[in-house]
């Protein structure tokens, strides 16, 4: 008899490597017998007049189930939960509450809604509250699974402080872009402008900073389908009155010409302190938007 592997009992590869040589050979009816030595060593041993036929099974079943040398990229499941993203939706809630038991609902989207006309008139923080007001409750829990399926990845793997900054500078620019086209007094409100920005900003990373796909443009936009594809679900499931689809177009191309722009030079603008200063930029602009409304709504 002639052994065709030789191993260690005390090595455990060994013994699972031999526990898979005898089954193969069991499943092609190949005799194999196991010698163990005095030291722990032992030999797989088969008939002469089988080696040649173990030996070529063994080949074939290695090269049937030879493994993938590539390894599956770890994606950890907590970069889908930000806490930062779980605040704003709640924030969002808080915003719709309060206006709504208070009776202020038809007047804050009157006074803070987005409309051509009236950013036409200079009143350019309309662009920016706009995205804090919702029609109803619906359109508000639309926005708010949005935000948490799609700003949260973004909040997670760009920063809280520049994932906020990159999420409001495209949703405002996505209502400013749209409202260019008009010139009328409808108004226009809901996140979801914020929301379709993140699926572009998510779009615009995977093609800048992704896995390599070769040197054309055209595979690299295949990163953009998953994301557009979630952000068309949340349009059509956050419409109510006052709503605007083209707004969330341009929220995606805002989004995703943003992040084009941002992802190639983002290297030196992470971090805690540049998401810090980030976030104050945010809290500015937010409050600012509001004073500007509110001094913009007083009489005189």
């Amino acid at each position: 008899m002639e052994s065709i592997f030789t191993g260690s009992i005390h090595n455990k590869n060994n013994r699972t490597q031999a526990d898979l040589i005898l089954m193969v050979l069991a499943s092609q009816s190949v005799r194999a017998v196991i010698d163990t030595g005095p030291d722990g060593s032992y030999n797989i041993l088969v008939p002469d007049d089988d080696v040649f036929k173990a030996r070529q099974q063994l080949e074939k079943y290695a090269s049937e189930n030879k493994a993938d040398p590539r390894s599956p990229p770890h994606v950890p499941t907590e970069i889908f939960f930000s806490p930062t993203a779980v605040a704003l939706a709640f924030c969002l809630a808080a915003i719709h509450y309060i206006i709504t038991t208070r009776g202020l609902h038809q007047q804050a989207i009157l006074n803070f809604g987005s409309s051509s006309y009236y950013l036409s008139q200079g009143q350019s923080f309309r662009a920016v509250t706009a995205l804090f007001l919702h029609s109803n409750t619906e359109h508000l829990i639309g926005n708010m699974a949005g935000l948490l399926v799609l700003a949260g990845p973004l909040l997670r793997v760009t920063g809280y402080g520049q994932g906020l900054l990159l999420l409001l500078a495209a949703g405002t620019a996505g209502n400013l872009i749209s409202e260019s086209f008009g010139r009328d007094l409808r108004l226009s409100i809901g996140a979801s402008t914020a929301v379709m920005a993140a699926a572009g900003l998510l779009g615009a990373r995977r093609m800048t900073i992704g896995a390599e796909s070769g040197h054309s443009v055209f595979p690299k936009l295949k990163g953009l389908a998953p994301f557009a594809a979630a952000a068309t679900l949340t349009a059509m499931f956050s419409h109510g009155d006052n709503t605007d689809v083209s707004a969330h177009l341009f929220g995606f191309l805002a989004g995703t010409g943003i992040g084009l722009c941002y992802y190639p030079l983002s290297a030196p603008l992470s971090g805690p302190v540049i998401g810090r200063i980030s976030f104050g930029i945010v809290l500015g602009i937010l409050c600012s938007a509001v004073i500007q409304g509110v001094l913009t709504l007083l009489p005189g």
